[in-house]
């Protein structure tokens, strides 16, 4: 009997890891401006991203490699209930980039007109862009009438989509979300009205908390706010456009203009630093301003303005509110500690300490304090810790 020695042979295809490494950052806007992106070719002259192309240590000398860039839309403001394509261009099937050596790109370099992009070893690659699909503005009677009217993306979800593929390999797609909404909301709270009628408009501290809203914003701390605080004189301003326009209280620098509060912040407590006096009789306007980057640079945004005036505790009145006579700062800090219906129901009218005036006598922790150290505790946000207000007759 022979024995048929069988030789097994197997050949097996060459198994390549990743071939390369992309990576993508993106520039946050608030508000995209249509002509900072051609819908029918996706050339734009603002720059939105940043991407870096480069091979790994395991990838052949030079790896052909496709490129996309697409921007898709979901907005019922458009009509576009599912998510569309906007624009989506790409490099042609039979012109790939070759990488040899890394190669950084921006949006700005993805226009059809280009043929080369220059890699970090100083070689010329050639490349070639396609409009792969494109929206037909003409026929979207509702983004041809945004274009017209206030050159902006409309309100609805944006999704960049940065792709590079190896061929033969699997693409490495990085995207970034924008929620797009007109940021058009900025409404001042408290404290203040109009300035028709100051007496309902008194408020009974020289540090007040000023309190103003606002819609989200879509990049964290992408927006920040600033306020304007200015003494309205009656001999010298008809209006209060006039008065704010005029010597600031705060800020005390005449210089910035606007205090910055910071980014996110939609209140802020009178600086006892830094911010001039807001004196007891007077009358003041405020105002909020919202700065918003876009692909046009920063926008601005202003609020309405309000007036308060800041209570005088040596006026005598006949119609005595209860906040008690003399000049009483003690008074007026409590009423920056307390909730507002406790102090109206110790103080206000017919309430238990209605016409009382302080001694002065302040104590913190047991200890006897000053005026001026509970204004610098309210100033510098301390009044959150505080857990009990004790007033004793």
């Amino acid at each position: 009997m022979k024995k048929i020695l069988t030789t097994l042979m197997l050949v097996l295809a060459p198994v390549f890891g990743q071939v390369i490494d992309f990576t993508v950052d993106f520039t946050p806007y608030v508000i995209y401006y249509l002509s900072a992106v051609d819908i029918s070719t996706g050339e734009s002259n603002v720059p939105l991203f940043l991407a870096r192309l480069e091979r790994t240590q395991s990838a052949p000398n030079s790896v052909p490699v496709h490129i996309d860039f697409e921007i898709t839309v979901q907005s019922d403001a458009l009509g576009f209930y599912e998510e569309e394509t906007l624009v989506h261009i790409k490099t042609k099937e039979e012109s790939p980039l070759i990488l040899t050596a890394p190669i950084t790109m921006t949006n700005q370099m993805l226009t059809l007109d280009t043929r080369q992009l220059l890699d970090d070893a100083g070689n010329l690659v050639n490349m070639n862009l396609e409009v792969v699909e494109t929206v037909d503005i003409e026929q979207t009677d509702e983004l041809l009438n945004a274009v017209i009217t206030t050159g902006r993306l409309p309100d609805g979800i944006y999704r960049f989509m940065v792709t590079a593929t190896p061929e033969g390999g699997s693409p490495e797609m990085r995207d970034d979300v924008l929620n797009v909404t007109s940021p058009l909301d900025l409404q001042l709270v408290s404290p203040g009205g109009a300035l028709a009628d100051t007496t309902s408009n008194e408020i009974y501290t020289s540090y007040p908390v000023f309190q103003w809203d606002s819609d989200p914003c879509m990049i964290p701390d992408g927006c920040e706010f600033y306020i304007r605080v200015a003494q309205f004189i009656p001999t010298e301003h008809s209006s209060v456009d006039q008065a704010i326009e005029s010597t600031t209280r705060l800020p005390l620098d005449q210089s910035l203009g606007f205090y910055n509060v910071g980014s996110g912040l939609t209140s802020l407590q009178y600086p006892a630093s830094d911010a001039g006096d807001l004196e007891p009789g007077s009358i003041y306007v405020w105002q909020v301003k919202k700065v918003i980057p876009t692909t046009f640079g920063s926008e601005e945004l202003f609020s309405e303005i309000l007036v308060f005036k800041v209570k005088d505790f040596s006026e005598e009145s006949d119609s005595d509110d209860g906040a008690g006579g003399g000049s009483d700062m003690v008074i007026q800090l409590l009423q920056t500690l307390l909730d507002e219906g406790d102090f109206e129901q110790i103080f206000g009218e017919n309430g238990s300490l209605s016409g009382y005036s302080s001694t002065g006598t302040i104590q913190l922790n047991g200890s006897s304090t000053d005026n001026s150290t509970v204004q610098a505790m309210i100033s510098e946000g301390l009044n959150d810790k505080i857990i009990s207000v004790e007033v004793s007759e």
